[in-house]
């Protein structure tokens, strides 16, 4: 995606503002972490529900229960938010009430949607990620996020993941199980190990000298973040200062005496 995240800084010697930036979900899966900037703008009802099942830990160590990508003439999408590995058991996710469709954006090739059953008005829990474009699914299901920077790279390893009709001993919704190898065991299933919602926010901005320390929410290996720097902001020249920072802070070594503004934008 390329696309940019950033949060934009207004630092002057004696004062310091800062902004927060949209929800950021941080998925931690067993094939990788990976970032979906969440849009609350497009799909107010399908953030809100998404993020409450998040925030409850609904998710953890949920699983991608269903992958269409071994169909290449259907729609490409992997699917989660359905089941839960408690203990030695896969387990229904306890839904709240469904909530309306919010069909305003494109299924584009790295965005999240809510899944839903035939009726319109029924998402509940479960998501998918888009692995291609998939215009089919246009207007008819609610996309509500995109992946960050080299996230999409870790949504395509799930989507190559090798499916398989588990529905005998599981059930008939397991029937595009993706698998990392054959026996049906924990270690194989395709697991999210935790989805966390929390705002890309700068958390802390101090200076002294000719330093400027920023802080600010730390993404994931995949959503690295560059500083930009400017001293005129009305002229939009933007210098950018650090590439490629995953950690979650920086230190200005050479901050200009007056005023200045700093963003952070996520790397595409």
């Amino acid at each position: 995606m390329k696309a940019g995240l950033f949060l934009a800084t207004f630092l002057l010697t004696s004062t310091m503002v800062s902004y927060a930036g949209p929800p950021v979900a941080r998925f931690q899966s067993v094939l990788g972490n990976f970032d979906v900037l969440l849009d609350p703008v497009a799909a107010p009802r399908s953030v809100e529900n998404f993020s409450a099942y998040a925030k409850r830990s609904a998710y953890d160590r949920s699983i991608i229960h269903r992958s269409t990508t071994y169909k290449p003439a259907d729609i490409q999408i992997v699917q989660g938010g359905g089941f839960q590995l408690v203990a030695n058991a896969l387990l229904p996710i306890p839904t709240d009430p469904p909530i309306p469709l919010e069909a305003g954006k494109i299924n584009a090739r790295g965005t999240l949607a809510m899944a839903r059953t035939t009726a319109l008005d029924s998402a509940t829990s479960q998501w998918f990620f888009n692995v291609t474009d998939n215009p089919a699914l246009d207007f008819s299901y609610a996309v509500f996020g995109r992946v960050l920077g080299s996230g999409q790279n870790v949504i395509e390893a799930i989507g190559a993941t090798t499916v398989y009709n588990a529905s005998p001993p599981l059930g008939g919704a397991f029937t595009e199980l993706p698998l990392l190898a054959p026996e049906l065991t924990e270690q194989n299933l395709v697991l999210i190990n935790a989805i966390r919602v929390e705002p890309f926010s700068i958390t802390k901005i101090t200076h002294n000298g000719t330093e400027t320390e920023l802080r600010w929410t730390p993404l994931s290996a995949n959503t690295p973040v560059r500083v930009e720097r400017a001293t005129d902001i009305a002229a939009r020249n933007w210098t950018v200062i650090a590439t490629n920072l995953t950690g979650g802070t920086f230190i200005d070594t050479n901050s200009p005496t007056g005023a200045a503004y700093y963003r952070l934008v996520t790397e595409p």
